[in-house]
């Protein structure tokens, strides 16, 4: 059974926040976050938000994990489906736990948590299950993203902005691999991006990933005889059209804290950049693993299993 990137990190998060690292507990949670997503037909976004609602559950029942999670699950499926009841983790996830049980954990779950801020914390939380799967990202061999996406989401839209054609070209072509049907559109500069991005907005076709360089305007330096260049300071690139300036598009027309209100989707952003480390230490990190409006960061080169988890990733 393929198992998806969330699932994996699912188990690897649960493991942390109950302080017990060992394999084969890693293993056993993630293959029951799994099998709920599989038997309760759940998509990438109630896997996410199962975890949002389960860790202040963990925190209170532990070290009673199932029951937390089992909660959560119910919960994150409410929240994002239509049409899902207890008695479909009963009748077809686990009979571990009545239905009274359960009920009784959801009441006090709900009496409990804080619902402020929703939809910025699923994104936090898709954000920091991307980033812990992306330690160890699950092999994109044998994997079908297809059928790890919501239905009705065949047709992932990727936009690729780099300013090396060579790059655009092979990310391009990693995408491809793994998702045929893609429509995947590449540009070399902030502004073709910006112009792009509005044009989307504006079909309400909008883009679903986002894969984006930090350096577009300064060169990079090149090999001579006499020696390599030094490539630019950070604080140069940031004064320049750079990444983070795309990352902030999706927000323009709105002021900064204001959310907006025509219900656009909110694009997955990855910055891909040999700079990586040094914007580490130029920019800071949030505790999701996000750097500014980014919400990955990742060194070069890209490779198909880090594809893989970008892709699942972005339907959310």
């Amino acid at each position: 059974m393929t198992m998806c990137i969330h699932a994996k990190a699912t188990g690897v998060a649960i493991a942390r926040l109950l302080e017990d690292n060992r394999p084969e507990f890693i293993q056993e949670v993630a293959e029951y976050a799994e099998e709920a997503r599989v038997r309760l037909a759940l998509d990438n976004s109630a896997v996410t938000t199962a975890m949002m609602f389960a860790q202040p559950l963990l925190e209170m029942w532990k070290p009673e994990w199932k029951f937390a999670y089992t909660v959560g699950l119910s919960l994150g499926a409410k929240f994002t489906t239509e049409g899902f009841y207890l008695a479909d983790i009963v009748n077809h996830l686990t009979d571990e736990f009545t239905l009274e049980t359960l009920l009784e954990g959801e009441r006090i779950a709900c009496e409990a948590y804080d619902w402020l801020a929703m939809n910025e914390r699923v994104r936090v939380f898709r954000n920091a299950l991307l980033n812990v799967a992306l330690e160890e990202p699950l092999t994109a061999s044998g994997a079908d993203p297809n059928s790890l996406l919501p239905p009705g989401d065949e047709e992932l839209h990727v936009l690729i902005v780099d300013d090396s054609r060579t790059v655009c070209a092979l990310h391009r072509a990693m995408v491809l691999g793994l998702r045929p049907t893609a429509h995947v559109h590449t540009c070399e500069s902030v502004g073709a991006a910006r112009e792009y991005l509005r044009d989307c907005n504006l079909k309400q076709d909008y883009v679903r990933l986002i894969l984006v360089d930090f350096n577009l305007a300064i060169p990079e330096g090149d090999q001579s005889c006499c020696g390599s260049v030094e490539p630019p300071a950070i604080l140069d690139v940031l004064n320049t059209p750079n990444g983070f300036d795309i990352a902030e598009a999706w927000d323009e027309g709105h002021p900064v804290g204001t959310p907006p209100i025509d219900f656009r989707f909110k694009p997955l952003v990855c910055m891909i950049s040999s700079h990586a480390d040094r914007v580490i230490n130029s920019v800071p990190i949030q505790l999701d693993g996000s750097v500014r409006e980014c919400d990955v960061l990742m060194p070069k080169p890209l490779n198909s299993n880090l594809v893989r988890a970008l892709i699942e990733a972005s339907g959310i």
